[in-house]
């Protein structure tokens, strides 16, 4: 349990969240956006998240929404990674975020959770990521579509009070070839849904236009795409291994109690490695 009190609201509408929003802020109740609750339930419980109120945006329509429109993928932020993953429509982000908690605890955790989430691994980020996605954002000024590397770097840099409502993708390249994988601690490689657990290195790809595009979480303390390591990866002029180890020198490796810096590096090169294998000759 929550060991204080604080407030619950449930909007119909975008507009009303926000007006919501400006209003508990304005009297000084520290609102927050609540999808699935997960990590504000697990920091209340430790002090460290005082909310006065919540704002449950799942009863928002325009939140969960799942479907296929002119020629784009649009995902509501307030999707379940389970709901996503049993719908088939991405199927990287079906992998990515397939293999966060386990099933009970996905049957909780919002797309929009994991992408805003504290957390330093946010796998579902990876995908959006590699895809190039946009994403729909709900202000007191209305809505607005941006390209998530324009709002995201290390987290989602939002103004406050603005809330996540969509991801979109353009379809071609949600169908492209990709490959996603996931090592954790005890060793274990899981290709699709088969592992769970906080990953020491976790990693999606994808190929377009014989060109490979990369993203990671674990090695370091948020998910991350950088366009150095993009165009290390496709430097065909030199030998493979070379590419790998030229691309890890740009990634600022973490040491932490999941992993060394120095195992990090290991696994990721064979991760990348993989990737290639398998990505370079579509």
């Amino acid at each position: 349990m929550i060991p204080f009190d604080f407030e619950y609201y449930r909007p119909d509408t975008p507009e009303e969240a926000v007006m919501l929003y400006d209003d508990l802020y304005k009297e000084g109740k520290n609102p927050l956006y609540y999808g699935g609750g997960t990590e504000i339930i697990s920091f209340s419980r430790l002090y460290q998240l005082y909310p006065g109120a919540v704002i449950d945006i799942k009863g928002i329509p325009e939140c969960n929404v799942l479907e296929q429109k002119n020629g784009y993928l649009v995902i509501g932020a307030a999707l379940t990674l389970s709901q996503i993953q049993e719908s088939n429509i991405f199927p990287l982000l079906i992998h990515c975020g397939g293999r966060v908690a386990d099933h009970t605890i996905r049957d909780k955790i919002t797309l929009g959770g994991n992408i805003c989430a504290k957390i330093p691994y946010r796998e579902a980020v990876l995908a959006l990521l590699t895809c190039d996605a946009d994403i729909m954002i709900q202000g007191t000024d209305g809505k607005k579509r941006v390209n998530i590397h324009e709002v995201f770097n290390q987290f989602l840099r939002i103004n406050k009070g603005e809330f996540l409502l969509q991801v979109i993708i353009n379809e071609k390249i949600a169908r492209l070839p990709f490959a996603s994988y996931k090592t954790t601690a005890d060793g274990a490689v899981a290709y699709p849904q088969d592992k769970i657990g906080y990953p020491v290195v976790s990693g999606a790809g994808i190929n377009k236009d014989g060109k490979l595009r990369v993203a990671v979480s674990g090695v370091c303390n948020y998910p991350v795409r950088l366009a150095e390591v993009d165009n290390a990866l496709n430097d065909t002029g030199i030998p493979r291994f070379e590419r790998i180890n030229n691309a890890v020198e740009f990634f600022p490796i973490i040491s932490d109690m999941e992993g060394s810096a120095d195992y990090r590096t290991f696994v990721l090169k064979n991760i990348l490695f993989d990737m290639m294998e398998r990505l370079e000759y579509y």
